[in-house]
């Protein structure tokens, strides 16, 4: 992949698999992405992609201001982190997102809403050796049309007879 790709310090993100696309703000000074959620649960263990015994998240992401725009989505559970914004540690996901015609794997760590002004911050992490971002251009990217989601929830539960 190119990493000469130029964005701009804001851009429009898709999350493919969620069907659903969030502006985001690109900071490579924060060392990880975060998004911010209205609730995060915890269900039971399913088996991911590769078959993997893996505890599900269900999250309430804020699509706009206003508790209206909230679309509820589930995420694999991948690990927890500490961040110095918010006490206490914070669920991380590993979701792919797209960024121009970039599709790429990122870890996004789950924040409280009410303490973002943009939903979504992509980090270091995820830009590094993919994008060049230009701090005085926003919005270079232009996005394809979504394609529909049929199932809003991916994950198969897991076979009890085991």
């Amino acid at each position: 992949m190119d990493p000469e790709i130029r964005v701009g310090w804001k851009e429009r993100v898709q999350f493919p698999r969620w069907g659903m696309t969030l502006k985001a703000l690109l900071d490579p000074s924060a060392p990880l992405s975060t998004l911010a959620v209205e609730h995060v649960e915890a269900l039971d263990r399913m088996r991911d992609e590769e078959g993997r015994r893996r505890l599900v998240l269900r999250l309430a992401v804020p699509m706009a201001r206003g508790k209206s725009r909230v679309k509820r989505v589930h995420a694999f559970y991948h690990r927890r982190t500490k961040l110095s914004e918010v006490p206490g540690r914070q669920y991380v996901v590993k979701i792919p997102l797209r960024l121009g015609d970039s599709i790429f794997e990122a870890e996004v760590a789950l924040l409280p809403a009410e303490r973002r002004q943009h939903f979504l911050h992509l980090g270091r992490e995820a830009l590094a050796g993919r994008f060049l971002v230009d701090a005085s251009a926003s919005y270079l990217c232009r996005l394809p049309a979504l394609a529909p989601v049929l199932d809003q929830h991916p994950l198969l539960p897991l076979d009890e007879s085991e």
